[in-house]
């Protein structure tokens, strides 16, 4: 993906007022995640699997550590997106 292509997903990310998120950035994550999977990078289920092992991980780590701090929604989902993006060499 050239540097082009990344600016137009980020400028297509922009807070949708009727979608609420805590902070923009949880807005562009979704948005970037939601347009590679449409433009067939990846298929929505396996950025959902790699969501799921990443909250699963982090339950992991709560339980072990007896920790109710386990990490916000959207941290998970950006380790996930991050994580499905260097598996396809999208992102180094």
């Amino acid at each position: 993906m050239n540097n082009a292509a990344l600016s137009e997903l980020i400028d297509a990310a922009r807070l949708d007022p009727d979608h609420v998120f805590s902070a923009p950035w949880e807005a562009r994550a979704f948005a970037i995640a939601l347009q590679l999977s449409k433009s067939g990078h990846f298929t929505w289920d396996e950025f959902r699997d790699h969501l799921i092992a990443e909250v699963r991980a982090s339950d992991r780590i709560r339980a072990r550590d007896g920790t109710s701090n386990h990490g916000q929604y959207y941290d998970h989902f950006l380790h996930a997106l991050e994580k499905l993006l260097e598996e396809k060499g999208l992102a180094h």
